[in-house]
């Protein structure tokens, strides 16, 4: 996003200072001032250099993690991060081309001036992603600017200082899905899934189809457990109690009298 929003701007701001300067070729690059080693960044002079001095995030407009639905299901999507920038113009201009060093450092201001805010109906080229773009001149204290300055590795030029406000960096990255709930439905293990709009071969509802089914088996390990009781109860009587009962039996003393 800040890869295409500068860029765009940079080249705009070469076409004011053509149209308004008479100049054919270009007096903006988007550069360092200084490389990492201390060299000059810079091929050439007398042009007006753009540099990224820092990236901010907006934390009064922090946004949270929320859920979309997508597809049938629901999305969480990583919170929005609304993010400020600050750009700084140098008039990098030697020997005697002071003046002109001031002049496009004018025609900055008037730019921008004019044309404060960038969005994708005002500005062809601009990324779709870039809703709005405002440029605000920022005033910096002597001791800000000299540390400015200082990080880049620079000696002062004359420069003046945008804030760009706000980008919005949003992500089309999946998190977590969490599937949609279609139905309630009973679906004893074994059987298919089921939900409350299907109807069986019967006629029946799924969800009607999977109650009588669940209430079959009920009713068999009720029956089972019956037959598990008498099976039980026929296993505690007491063998002597049988044996007993058989003497006093009639055919127990019929047989005794025979012997």
């Amino acid at each position: 996003m800040i890869h295409n929003l500068l860029p765009v701007v940079c080249s705009e701001l070469n076409d004011y200072f053509k149209s308004r300067y008479g100049v054919r070729e270009d007096r903006l690059i988007l550069s360092n001032l200084i490389n990492q080693d201390g060299s000059i960044a810079l091929e050439g002079s007398n042009t007006v250099v753009c540099s990224l001095v820092n990236v901010e995030e907006e934390t009064t407009l922090k946004a949270t993690a929320g859920t979309t639905s997508s597809g049938g299901a629901f999305v969480k999507s990583s919170p929005d991060i609304y993010v400020n920038l600050t750009v700084m113009f140098s008039s990098y201009f030697i020997g005697k081309n002071y003046v002109e060093a001031l002049k496009f450092l004018s025609g900055v201001i008037y730019f921008f001036q004019g044309k404060p805010v960038f969005t994708n109906d005002n500005t062809p080229g601009l990324s779709d992603n870039i809703e709005k773009a405002v440029f605000d001149l920022t005033s910096l204290s002597f001791h800000d600017l000299s540390a400015v300055f200082q990080m880049m590795g620079s000696k002062y030029l004359p420069s003046v200082v945008y804030r760009i406000r706000m980008l919005t960096f949003s992500t089309d990255n999946m998190e977590d899905t969490i599937p949609s709930i279609a139905g309630i439905g009973i679906a004893p293990e074994g059987d298919d899934d089921v939900s409350d709009g299907a109807e069986g071969a019967d006629g029946q509802s799924a969800s009607e189809s999977a109650f009588d089914r669940g209430r079959r088996r009920v009713n068999e390990a009720k029956e089972k457990a019956n037959a598990n009781d008498q099976d039980d109860t026929d296993l505690d009587e007491d063998p002597f109690d049988k044996s007993r009962n058989r003497d006093k039996s009639p055919t127990a003393g019929k047989d005794n009298d025979k012997e």
